[in-house]
């Protein structure tokens, strides 16, 4: 069984927060792990999903684009609709962290913990393309992936910044309306997932990454507007990371005041602090999930607001004119160390804030050129503007995918290569084929198709 390498310590702390669920609990640690894909219907329909997976079935009691498809995560990784920001693999109880948030169009966003990027991603489906999404990640390796999974999605309103929390609060003053803190955690609930986490289980360990998530909450504090939500979640059932926490940020922000949940998925938070702690909600093995705690509280105190100063678009007369060529005068041209980006609306960035990707990413000045990257080809500017397209069958997109030239003619400079109209790579026609831009380290060495 599972559960003969939890620590005794481990065990006794879920006696105590499962109570008389402990043995139902510890009986289903043996259960498989629950994985989900979550559809991006920026980019995909239901019906199109469950024409290419029609072994796809919905996660009951779960939001509607959950989806439980009997495959690995490996296959559905490599497949092109993946590659192109169709949807996300995510543990099921993750994507209530979002949902908690309940998002409406417009809104300034926060994520300051943010990679992977599985809540911007899914943050970025809710916006539908407006309002602004900042998404944060302090850790350089962590932040690299982020940036990679939120290429995928193209969506051009975020800014991506690599900075502690405090520089974010004191930079953002009374400006975002919704803010998730989904806080670095003792990972109790990544134990089936990943056992080797078993080893740091400490109450020293416990209690350093409770001071972490008091100073996350403090320093955040005020980046949120009058009126605004905070969520916070973490993925661990220690008390002292989760109600606790959350009791002693109330009582120093008497102003921030505990909400229902949109959702009934789970179970109550632990009451025996305050009431109102009750509607938090936990998740565990037998609710579907890994293991999750969410709380949403309200900022109802008087906050003042400040405009940050915005990214100042570049003049220069190459990113310039290529923009008028292939895309549309509309679209303002940044660049960020050194880097292009693009976006159709003005973005914030303090001063103080390092911001490392603004909108979409085209690629980089090489001399009097501009050399496209991969990541542009899924964006929903180049998705909306680009005018060289093309789509390959199955047997061409899994060569495409391998890395392999495509003998087309007819087509010359860059063109975005799709499958089924859902666009993953790019490559550069000389007249006579196709040259491979799909970069090295995530090609494709098996067939997709043959785990659908």
């Amino acid at each position: 069984m599972a559960t003969a390498n939890y620590p005794s310590a481990y065990l006794a702390l879920m006696r105590e927060v499962m109570s008389d669920d402990y043995d139902a609990w510890l009986a289903a640690q043996d259960a498989p792990l629950f994985r989900a894909v979550r559809l991006n219907p920026r980019k995909i329909s239901v019906d199109e999903f469950l024409r290419e997976f029609p072994d796809a079935k919905r996660i009951e009691g779960y939001p509607a684009y959950l989806y439980h498809v009997p495959t690995t995560d490996v296959s559905l990784g490599n497949h092109p609709f993946h590659h192109a920001g169709c949807f996300y693999l995510q543990e099921p109880s993750a994507s209530l962290v979002v949902e908690a948030l309940d998002i409406q169009e417009n809104e300034n966003v926060l994520d300051c913990c943010a990679a992977p990027g599985g809540k911007s991603t899914q943050i970025l489906s809710k916006l539908g393309g407006t309002g602004i999404l900042v998404s944060n990640e302090i850790d350089p390796k962590r932040n690299q992936t982020l940036r990679f999974n939120l290429q995928r999605f193209g969506e051009d309103n975020l800014i991506v910044t690599q900075n502690d929390t405090k520089t974010l609060g004191e930079s953002f003053i009374g400006f975002f309306d919704k803010i998730v803190v989904d806080a670095p955690c003792s990972g109790m609930g990544m134990y089936r997932k990943d056992p080797s986490g078993m080893k740091y289980f400490s109450t020293n360990n416990i209690l350093h990454c409770a001071r972490m998530q008091k100073d996350i909450l403090e320093n955040v504090y005020p980046s949120l507007k009058e009126g605004g939500v905070l969520v916070y979640s973490t993925c661990t059932f220690a008390k002292e990371e989760n109600e606790t926490q959350i009791q002693h940020f109330i009582e120093r922000h008497p102003d921030m005041v505990i909400e229902d949940l949109p959702f009934s998925i789970g179970r109550e938070g632990l009451g025996d602090l305050d009431e109102n702690l009750k509607k938090c909600r936990r998740i565990t093995v037998l609710e579907g999930g890994e293991g999750h705690f969410i709380c949403r509280m309200r900022k109802l105190g008087k906050q003042d607001e400040r405009q940050p100063d915005l990214l100042q678009p570049v003049a220069n007369p190459l990113i310039r004119n290529f923009v008028s060529m292939f895309l549309d005068d509309s679209i303002r041209g940044y660049v960020v160390h050194d880097k292009i980006n693009l976006a159709r609306r003005e973005l914030p960035c303090p001063s103080k804030i390092n911001v490392v990707q603004a909108g979409v990413y085209l690629g980089e000045k090489i001399q009097d050129r501009i050399e496209i990257d991969h990541a542009f080809a899924s964006s929903q500017i180049a998705l909306t503007f680009f005018k060289q397209k093309i789509e390959l069958g199955e047997e061409d997109t899994q060569r495409f995918m391998h890395g392999d030239t495509i003998d087309i003619e007819g087509i010359k400079g860059y063109v975005l290569i799709g499958y089924q109209g859902k666009y993953y790579g790019l490559g550069k026609g000389d007249g006579r084929l196709i040259k491979n831009k799909f970069p090295k380290g995530i090609r494709v060495f098996q067939k997709f198709s043959e785990n659908r």
